[in-house]
Parts: C-alpha cells; sequence; structure tokens
C-alpha cells in the first residue's frame, strides 16, 4: 500500500505557485511550519464559512490573505447600516447589497487568486450534504443553534472538520469539532436543551470581539491544513476580552458503567491561562477503586485509581494541573495515598494528602465517571 505522505507529497508537487504568489507569501514562505509545500497545502484547499458577518469577515479576510485557494460562502441577509461596527468586509456603498457578493468583491481584492463560491441561501436540511459535502474544513460564523446543529451532524456524518465561534457582548468561544473522532458540538450543546438564542441585535456587541475570535478560527483552520500541533484538542477555549481572562475547558472521554461501548465527553475543568489571581482551583483526586468512586465521592473531584498513577499518562495529565492551584490526593488509606504522593514527589508536583473521612464532613457528595481508562 502507498503511504498516504507520498500521495500528499505528489498532489502537492503538481500545484504551482505563480511568480507573484511567490513574491506576496514570500515571508510566510520562510516560515520553517509552513515552506513551500505548506503554501500549496492552503492554495489547495476548500474552506466553508457559514454567515458572512462579524465572525466571517475577520476569518474570510485572513484566510483569503493567507493564500487559501477556496473560499466559499453560505449566507442570504442584505448588509444594514447596523453591521458596520463589527462587518469589516463592508462600507455604507454596500448597505441593502447582498453580503455574499460583496464579500466576494472585497475578498477578491484581498486576493485575486482565490476562488470565492457563493451560496445565497440558509444552510438547510434540504441543502446541507450538497453544500458541505464540496468542501474540506467547515467553519460556523453563525449565530444560530439550529443551523450548528445542522453543521454538526453534516460534518459528522461527511467526516468534516467544524470550527466553532460563538460571541456575546466582550466574551467570546471557539472549539475544533469532529477532529480525529474528538468532541462534536452535541457534546458541549444538547439539541434538546431549552436554549436563549443571543443575538447581537439583543445582546448587543463590538468589533473588537468578532474580529479576536475570527481571527482565532482562521488561525485554527491555517494549524489544521498545514499539520501544525496535530494532537486531537478536545476542548472549548473561553474568553473575555475586558476582564482580560481566558479559560481552556477540557473535555475528556469516559464510558458509562452500563455500557461499555457507549461514548460521553464530560466537560472536567478550566485552566485560567491569563488571569493568575483566579488560581485557587483545586484539583481534588480520588484514589479508591471505581466501585467506591460511584458509590459516593467528593463533588466536582475526579477518580484515578492508585494503580493508575504508574502510567506516564497519569502523570502528563495531573502535570497540567501545576499552575491551575492545589493539588490535593484522597483516599480512605494512608497507604495508597503515601504511594500515590511518591509519584508525584519524583515529578516535583506539589500537593497535599487528605484522607477520605476528614474530607466529606463538609462537602457535597455525588455520582460521577472515572477520567483515565
Amino acid at each position: 500500500m502507498i503511504n498516504q505522505e507520498i500521495l500528499d507529497l505528489v498532489k502537492y508537487h503538481k500545484i504551482k505557485l505563480s511568480e507573484e504568489e511567490y513574491n506576496i507569501y514570500s515571508k510566510q514562505i520562510i516560515l520553517e511550519q509552513i515552506g513551500t509545500e505548506g503554501q500549496k497545502k492552503l492554495k489547495e484547499t476548500k474552506i466553508l464559512v457559514v454567515g458572512a458577518g462579524g465572525l466571517g469577515c475577520p476569518t474570510m479576510m485572513y484566510l483569503a490573505i493567507s493564500g487559501v485557494g477556496y473560499i466559499g460562502i453560505v449566507d442570504q441577509d442584505q448588509i444594514e447600516t447596523s453591521n458596520l461596527n463589527r462587518q469589516i468586509l463592508y462600507n455604507k456603498s454596500y448597505i441593502g447589497k447582498e453580503k455574499t457578493s460583496s464579500a466576494k468583491s472585497q475578498l477578491n481584492n484581498i486576493n485575486e487568486n482565490c476562488k470565492i463560491i457563493t451560496h445565497v441561501c440558509k444552510l438547510s436540511r434540504e441543502n446541507n450534504v450538497e453544500l458541505i459535502s464540496r468542501y474540506d474544513i467547515v467553519i460556523d460564523t453563525t449565530d444560530n443553534f439550529n443551523t450548528r446543529h445542522i453543521i454538526d451532524t453534516t460534518c459528522y456524518k461527511l467526516h468534516k472538520i467544524y470550527i466553532y465561534g460563538a460571541v456575546r457582548e466582550f466574551e467570546g468561544q471557539i472549539a475544533v469539532f469532529n477532529y480525529k473522532n474528538g468532541i462534536r458540538y452535541k457534546d458541549l450543546y444538547k439539541r434538546e436543551l431549552n436554549k436563549i438564542q443571543n443575538t447581537c441585535n439583543s445582546r448587543g456587541i463590538m468589533g473588537i470581539t468578532t474580529g479576536y475570535t475570527g481571527t482565532l478560527q482562521a488561525i485554527e483552520v491555517i494549524k489544521i491544513i498545514l499539520g501544525v500541533n496535530k494532537k486531537c484538542k478536545n476542548f472549548i477555549l473561553s474568553y473575555n476580552l475586558i476582564e482580560m481572562i481566558v479559560k481552556k475547558q477540557l473535555l475528556y472521554l469516559t464510558r458509562t458503567t452500563k455500557n461499555k461501548n457507549y461514548k460521553k465527553y464530560i466537560l472536567l475543568s478550566s485552566t485560567n491561562t491569563l488571569n493568575y489571581s483566579t488560581s485557587n482551583i483545586k484539583l481534588i483526586i480520588d484514589l479508591r477503586d471505581k466501585k467506591a468512586f460511584n458509590i459516593k465521592h467528593i463533588e466536582k473531584s475526579i477518580n484515578i485509581p492508585i494503580i493508575k498513577f504508574k502510567l506516564k499518562q497519569t502523570i502528563n495529565f495531573i502535570n497540567k494541573f501545576k499552575s491551575v492551584g492545589e493539588i490535593m490526593l484522597y483516599c480512605n488509606t494512608k497507604e495508597r495515598s503515601l504511594i500515590a504522593s511518591k509519584f508525584l514527589i519524583k515529578h516535583s508536583i506539589k500537593h497535599e494528602i487528605k484522607l477520605y473521612s476528614n474530607l466529606t464532613k463538609n462537602r457535597n457528595l455525588k455520582k460521577s465517571k472515572t477520567l483515565l481508562k
């Protein structure tokens, strides 16, 4: 069987960059992560942007100016005066015109070699497969829960990567869904939940928020195209631009005790990467076996049985929480706690030990799932 990397090399060898393109992209081609082959990958990739508004404009601008070869735009709206504070592809002369044709005109001014395909419609259950199947990566720049669930379901069926983004006032959220069998939008928001639709009209928004979020979405797309930082990213990145707080919410794969084949993602914790004044979060590790843990345990604690402490992945996982706050080990036997403590000391991970009986007096007890398998 021919190696896939060899096939990719043959494929990108056939793609040609013009002399003008070499001149335009010379400053990024010299980057180690890009090079000539990376620039060819960008030129070959087909991106679908669902929504040509506040998020879509900066996303499309940076993709086009980076040399992405094909950008499809799905939108059926016309430009209004109130759009101009954040939808930076448009100006007063475009008011009343279709967003798709206006965006195409502006993007062609940025990069005439980028093929812009317009779809003047709303993504629906009738056209979702036809539209999404033509592209490699789908970027969600909408503000509609139903549309997001359509994107999620369709990308899952067609094995397409889904780049999610959402904004509210000065807050934003991005995530990479359906990447290497990773998390999906439905793992974050269930379809059956009674969700309140937050729109720019009802909550207000500034261009700095949509610009920041759209830029982050474009960055994730480029990283995926180039194969930079290939590790599956099962997390949601949330931030507040006023407070300068960034949180990474991890979602870890677990299994139910009833059906071992049923996979489920659960939200684990938030890591504050900018505002260290809130670094008082504790990681509480329950060392008992899974059966005892499921019967009764401290709320928000996680179960890592003592037998797992000899695994490298366990230490790597705990090591990520060094800067988060106090790491606590607890168990109903001192022996197990001391054994686990020795592993953490060996890897210079600060922690403390508490016995189970000393902690359960003033804490809520709940059922949950083992996180490390």
